[in-house]
């Protein structure tokens, strides 16, 4: 549901906008009428519309300094302007205030729909690219996690390590890095160590032990417990069954 606000001083006007709009939107919400642009401004500052439909001359605060203010807040609400002015100035100044539609009165019903369909569209888009943006981030923040412990596994590597190198609070990147990658840190790390300790377990003669400081663990009793976890067997077994 698309939230909308009326500023309009003149009583005739509102009803007229409003009878437009419940009847053709179903998906849009007036939240408010405004008869000047003060009250404009403080029901905007409180409900947060996405489209706001302004006239340029209201009492106390004219529509164009109402907007102004109103971008500076919430840059992401479109302001239709619906004004009796057809004057190059006020053109102007609505584009410096970055206004999304600029139409005259009496506006016909039908260019005042394609006025708010078009501002929910752009609202729709931007919405989308948010989201696309906000995904290319966290993928890329999965990457850096992922390609941190591959490259230090045989480290010690703590929650706190990995959470500076991708600059996340450790809390925090826990629940991300478990909500995106479907496993937690502790666990992947060792799933990592354990994939790399089969290598040298098949490839070389190696005691246990050695292999497991080699791979990031300081005992090698956990390491077996690990190992057994993860594979099913223990380390000895696994070389057994697969040694050349």
């Amino acid at each position: 549901m698309y939230k909308l606000l009326i500023a309009e001083d003149e009583v005739l006007e509102r009803k007229a906008l409003n009878f437009i709009i419940r009847n053709n939107f179903s998906n849009v919400k007036i939240i408010g009428e405004a008869k000047d642009g003060e009250e404009a401004l403080s029901i905007a500052k409180s409900a947060e519309p996405h489209i706001i439909i302004m006239d340029i001359k209201m009492p106390v605060m004219n529509g164009l300094q109402c907007q102004q203010i109103i971008y500076d807040l919430l840059p992401d609400t479109k302001t239709i302007i619906l004004t009796a002015y057809d004057n190059f100035k006020f053109a102007q100044f609505a584009i410096k205030a970055n206004v999304f539609d600029y139409l005259l009165k009496p506006a016909k019903p039908q260019d005042l729909i394609q006025s708010i369909n078009n501002a929910i569209s752009q609202i729709n888009r931007n919405k989308i690219a948010f989201k696309n943006e906000l995904l290319d981030i966290e993928c890329d923040i999965i990457e850096k996690a992922i390609q941190f412990i591959n490259d230090n596994y045989s480290k010690e590597i703590t929650l706190e390590d990995i959470s500076s190198h991708v600059h996340l609070n450790p809390q925090y990147f826990s629940r991300f890095f478990k909500s995106k990658a479907n496993i937690n840190f502790v666990d992947y790390l060792s799933k990592v160590r354990i994939e790399k300790s089969k290598a040298q377990l098949i490839d070389s003669d190696k005691n246990i032990g050695y292999i497991a400081l080699n791979v990031g663990f300081t005992d090698s009793a956990y390491f077996s417990k690990v190992f057994k976890k993860i594979t099913g067997v223990s380390p000895y077994k696994f070389r057994k069954d697969n040694k050349l």
